[in-house]
């Protein structure tokens, strides 16, 4: 779940907006991020906003069943979504401004449930318990410094 290590990942382009991604995983060699505006036919892969939407679900999704871990307790099932929210900047340009996380654990267990609440408990800062350990919703919420270099 989290990191210690620098991860490096990249792309090439494979043709117009697609482009095919190396995750650096030995079992999963390859996927397509495909930012093609208007598709003729199937996409071959994800937008990279459906896998910041992803990335966040998934982290919080693994630090949520973490923090019943802690405890040795586990769901029955669990269901998560994303919903990824666009918007313009004053120049136009379109951003995700918001994406709204719906987990849903599945449980019957008292210990499981109590644990949950415990779990779902607001902070100070108003997030969740769990939230704090989960490395790329912080990462988002705090700004990630990106350093962007051409090499020509």
């Amino acid at each position: 779940m989290v990191h210690e290590e620098n991860t490096i990942v990249d792309i090439k382009l494979e043709k117009e907006l697609v482009f095919k991604c190396n995750l650096g995983l030995k079992n999963l060699k390859e996927i397509y991020i495909d930012e093609t505006i208007n598709p003729k036919g199937e996409l071959v892969g994800p937008d990279a906003a459906r896998l910041l939407g992803m990335a966040i679900l998934g982290c919080l999704s693994a630090s949520f069943i973490f923090c019943l871990q802690k405890r040795n307790l586990v769901v029955d099932d669990l269901d998560a979504s994303a919903e990824i929210s666009f918007g313009k900047t004053e120049k136009e340009h379109i951003r995700v401004k918001k994406i709204n996380i719906k987990i849903t654990p599945k449980t019957k267990d008292p210990a499981t449930l109590k644990r949950i609440k415990q779990c779902i408990s607001k902070m100070k800062t108003s997030e969740m318990l769990f939230e704090e350990t989960c490395i790329i919703t912080g990462s988002v919420r705090e700004g990630i410094h990106i350093d962007v270099n051409v090499e020509i």
